[in-house]
């Protein structure tokens, strides 16, 4: 079954020789490049040798299926012990050369035999007759124009000193905002003249624009809870093993971790570094995917581009960085993928399986949706064989109840009421920049699904296929029947129905602006979905970068982090008014201290009144009062309590913000720390300021004494 004149057994020679390279003796980045070959073609190809589904499918299925396989092989690795991380890939190299080897033997074939190419077909139609070079390469143009106004612009692009309302409110920050619409034309204009790899070069340029602007305009990575997992993967490299029960949920939901802790100790890459280069990664995934399920169900190609352009320019959730979420989103689009295929190859709803079973032990949230789209297209007859669902519910199933007491604290519901569990976690505002945000992502998301729902309705009505996408589009919306998943089930929900919403509103832009369509009232409708879909495209953007002032680190800030944390004495508190540019949790060390005191890092709200008073939001409101002065001094000299008490530039906007606190509280909580015997100073520079409690600076005074 070749695919673009390349056999599946030929493919995963290339993957089993680029596995052995990762193990020899290479500087770090060239051996990440090789094992992530290995990943990406290795092992999916050798099962798609044995294993035929149809040909749509195989572009997303080869990586998927690889990220899916050696998840599951590296959590299988630790869990019975065998943790060895440079074993563990050759016995993956060796199975898949085996498999060709095998395959070969069996057909008397050799890698160096003639590839059958198979039916060659155009991807692009022939230019009209007379049409000028500039129009014929419009799209292009468009794209690079778009690549070269991003390089000039990614040098200006400020970090913490950026604007309330975001980055393409700063600097050069606006160019970004005309790089995505260039993209936008670019597919736009790419699809009216039916070319298909144009249209693919304007949405590999969005990615560039909105995704890789995260790693080239960044020292580290982006979010304070990027480093919570890249601390659990540093625990697994030191110790050789997860981390205890107690030190945080991650502990039973783990494969993400183990993955990539046996990643950076086969090539020797920071898993840091990892992280940062993380996010565009997934989203070029992602894309292949949204494409191969569009071209499954029968789309053309340059329908099947567009669907992934929508996924790409309407995703502004900002989840795509290195965590398990973006690992099982990605797995499960790519399992979504081989559902929709499985009605005439059964052997991908099979497939399906492997891959879900790579989610279940990876995210808590993400295979119950997963499994909830499985069932309904089984149920509907748009996936088989049906008893792929019934093999799929017995895994998440038996893997809940074997982690229920872990998952009990979190809660299994939070309610029947679906507004509640609909409601962010934030509900305060402290400045127009966050309501501006808050507008623009509300109107963007419900667009994008009342469009979809509208395309949905108008297939129906005109008796096409349109149940299965449906499913895939809104099931997630039954999510906020029974949890709130601590105010992040919204974003979530809209995460989850991208896939789906973006299959179904393709087609509509390709029919909005195809070139054989004339006259006024088609102009009329291109000028609509032209300018529609560039003011969406900058609205993701905005959405996806509104924060960057609060979310952005700096390696100064990671280091001095480093230093505080590293070998910590386990009385510590680090307390801060709100998160942001000051990772608590990214080293191994991490878990002695959480199983001291699982509440170390909690913000200050907790420390004085423990997080749950019922008049939480008027004592924010009001601090700091003398009696919050007064409990910090006190705490300052217990011994079970050795504090430091940070300020960050990113913190201190967050505080402004969302206006939980009042505006003076940062300025009156540093005054009265200056100025109490019960705190010092322990680091100041312009965007930092960290006071010791005076029991650490006793602690480290005394630990120095006995060095």
């Amino acid at each position: 079954m070749p695919v673009l004149g390349v056999r599946p057994a030929d493919l995963a020679v290339v993957g089993a020789a680029a596995g052995a390279i990762a193990l020899a003796d290479l500087p770090a980045v060239l051996s990440a490049m090789s094992l992530a070959v290995f990943i990406a073609i290795g092992p999916g190809a050798a099962v798609l040798t044995w294993v035929r589904i149809p040909r749509r499918a195989m572009v997303s299925t080869v990586p998927v299926l690889g990220a899916a396989i050696t998840t599951l092989v590296a959590i299988a690795a630790m869990w019975s012990y065998r943790w060895s991380p440079p074993e563990i890939l050759w016995v993956q190299v060796v199975a898949v050369f085996g498999s060709s080897a095998y395959w070969y033997y069996r057909n008397r074939s050799t890698p160096g035999a003639v590839l059958n190419r198979g039916r060659s077909r155009p991807v692009s139609s022939p230019a009209p007759t007379g049409e000028s070079a500039l129009r014929r390469h419009l799209s292009l143009l468009l794209s690079g124009l778009a690549v070269v106004l991003w390089l000039v612009a990614v040098p200006g692009l400020p970090g913490v000193d950026a604007s309330f309302y975001g980055l393409l409110f700063s600097g050069t920050g606006p160019v970004l905002a005309v790089c995505i619409v260039l993209c936008t034309w670019a597919l736009l204009v790419a699809v009216r003249d039916r070319r298909v790899i144009p249209a693919a070069v304007a949405v590999a340029t969005a990615i560039v624009v909105a995704r890789v602007t995260t790693f080239v305009a960044t020292e580290v990575p982006l979010y304070d809870w990027t480093y919570k997992h890249l601390a659990v993967v540093d625990y697994i490299l030191v110790h050789g093993r997860i981390a205890p029960d107690g030190t945080d949920i991650y502990a039973q939901w783990p494969a993400f971790f183990a993955m990539f802790a046996w990643f950076s100790d086969v090539t020797g890459l920071a898993p840091i570094t990892i992280a940062h280069v993380f996010a565009p990664i997934m989203h070029a995934l992602i894309a292949v995917s949204v494409y191969c399920a569009a071209r499954v169900i029968g789309r053309s190609r340059r329908t099947a581009v567009t669907a992934a352009f929508l996924a790409e320019v309407f995703n502004w959730v900002g989840q795509d960085y290195f965590s398990p979420q973006a690992w099982s989103l990605m797995l499960v689009f790519g399992m979504i993928v081989l559902l929709l295929a499985s009605p005439r190859s059964p052997a991908a709803g099979v497939l399906a399986i492997v891959v879900f079973a790579a989610t279940v032990p990876t995210h808590q949230l993400t295979p119950f949706w997963a499994v909830a789209v499985a069932c309904l297209l089984c149920v509907v007859k748009r996936a088989r064989p049906w008893w792929i669902s019934v093999v799929m519910v017995t895994i998440v199933g038996s893997y809940l109840l074997l982690n229920l007491e872990a998952v009990l604290p979190y809660g299994m519901f939070s309610g029947s009421s679906v507004v509640s569990n609909a409601t962010s976690n934030v509900v305060t505002s402290g400045m127009p920049a966050k309501d501006f945000t808050s507008a623009v992502v509300r109107m963007l998301s419900l667009t994008v699904v009342v469009w979809a729902f509208c395309c949905a309705v108008w297939l129906w009505r005109r008796k096409r296929p349109v149940i299965g996408l449906a499913i895939v589009a809104f099931s997630s919306f039954g999510l906020l029947l029974g949890q709130s998943y601590g105010g992040e089930a919204i974003f979530r929900v809209y995460l989850y129905a991208l896939l789906g919403c973006a299959l179904l509103i393709a087609p509509s832009v390709v029919g909005a602006v195809d070139r054989s369509k004339v006259g006024a009232r088609a102009a009329a409708t291109r000028t609509v979905a032209v300018l529609g879909l560039s003011g969406l495209s900058l609205a993701g953007l905005h959405g996806y970068v509104a924060l960057w002032p609060m979310v952005i680190e700096t390696r100064a800030q990671v280091d001095l982090m480093n230093s505080i944390t590293e070998d910590a004495d386990l009385r510590t508190r680090l307390v801060m008014m709100r998160l942001g540019g000051m990772p608590t949790r990214l080293n191994a060390d991490y878990a002695d201290v959480v199983l001291f005191n699982p509440y170390f890092d909690e913000t200050i709200a907790y420390d004085l009144w423990d997080g749950r008073d019922p008049k939480l939001a008027e004592l924010k409101r009001n601090f700091p009062a003398d009696d919050d002065i007064k409990v910090l001094n006190v705490n300052a000299t217990r011994e079970a309590y050795m504090a430091y008490l940070m300020f960050s530039e990113q913190s201190n906007k967050a505080v402004r913000y969302y206006g939980d606190y009042r505006p003076e509280a940062i300025g009156m909580l540093q005054d009265a720390l200056r100025d109490s015997p019960n705190w010092t100073v322990f680091y100041e520079d312009g965007n930092t300021l960290v006071f010791r409690s005076i029991n650490q600076e006793k602690a480290s005074e005394g630990k120095s004494d006995g060095d």
